[in-house]
């Protein structure tokens, strides 16, 4: 019997799995892999962003705008308003006829038509220094004519009256009549200046134009 045993124990291990148990089939396992180190992640460098872009949610800065500054050549004398109940006190009838309701003189009566002392002329109204003697000349019409007039006190305007068409002058500050203007004048500006002698006062060269009154 012992030996009936042992035959089948030999046949069995001629089977191909000699020197393998059941149990050894499986394959065993490779080397155990290393786990992955973790790459080194560089640490930033404090240098300047050249070309920072906004974050999703940041909200374009808009540049401020400034007024232009801008600065005054020159500013404007202010206007002198009166009634005419003012003016009357302030000027001679003649005065007021010709300064203030448009009037003219009779030629050659007026006191500075023949006048040619070194000074200023200025507005009888207001003061407002409007010619210069050396501007002065003799036209022979009968009223003081002058080729120049300071700058910026004398306005100009179309007038059609009396069947004529001329050009009006006033005292820019006061409104003031004062005559009318003409393009035959003298060099360099061809043009007269033909002014009522009541319109103008006289300050001496002497003496330095006073204040608006």
């Amino acid at each position: 019997m012992k030996y009936a045993v042992f035959t089948v124990a030999l046949a069995l291990a001629g089977c191909g799995g000699a020197g393998q148990s059941p149990g050894s089939a499986a394959p065993e396992p490779g080397p155990t892999a290393s786990p992955a180190k973790a790459e080194s992640v560089p640490q930033p460098v404090d240098l300047p962003n050249i070309n920072p872009q906004p974050g999703p949610t940041a909200k374009a800065v808009q540049p401020i705008q400034h007024e232009p500054i801008m600065k005054p050549t020159k500013v404007a004398a202010a206007k002198i308003v009166k009634t005419e109940a003012e003016w009357r006190d302030t000027l001679t009838p003649e005065e007021y006829r010709i300064l203030r309701q448009k009037g003219t003189e009779r030629a050659f009566t007026g006191k500075y038509d023949n006048h040619f002392k070194d000074g200023t002329y200025i507005c009888k109204a207001c003061g407002t220094a409007l010619f210069l003697s050396e501007t002065k000349y003799n036209s022979g019409c009968g009223w003081p004519a002058f080729f120049k007039s300071i700058d910026s006190t004398v306005d100009e305007t179309p007038d059609t009256s009396l069947g004529m068409v001329r050009i009006e002058i006033t005292c820019k500050k006061c409104n003031g009549h004062l005559g009318h203007i003409f393009d035959d004048g003298p060099n360099p500006t061809g043009l007269r200046y033909c002014v009522n002698s009541a319109s103008m006062d006289f300050v001496p060269a002497e003496k330095k134009p006073g204040a608006a009154k």
